[in-house]
């Protein structure tokens, strides 16, 4: 192992350790991103039952919408950072 490099040469390493880390960041964010825009859906379409007297119109309308946008945001951080290779 080398402790000292030539002057302007970056390891591959550390190059392939922050594109990891980039891509374990973006990964686990899907983890909050995902059940966070099915919840805003079912809490603004509760919401909006309650001032509209419609039972579960709204609650199922915008909770389906909030499952497509997580799917949405998914597939779109997948497809970024997959294209790399």
């Amino acid at each position: 192992m080398r402790f000292f490099r030539k002057r302007g040469q970056t390891p591959s390493k550390e190059v392939d350790d922050s594109d990891q880390k980039k891509k374990f960041a973006a990964y686990s964010t899907l983890g909050i991103m995902f059940p966070a825009s099915i919840g805003v859906g079912l809490f603004i379409g509760v919401v909006l039952d309650g001032f509209f007297g419609t039972d579960p119109v709204f609650t199922i309308i915008l909770t389906l919408y909030g499952l497509a946008a997580g799917f949405y945001n998914f597939f779109k951080v997948i497809n970024k950072y997959e294209k790399r290779k």
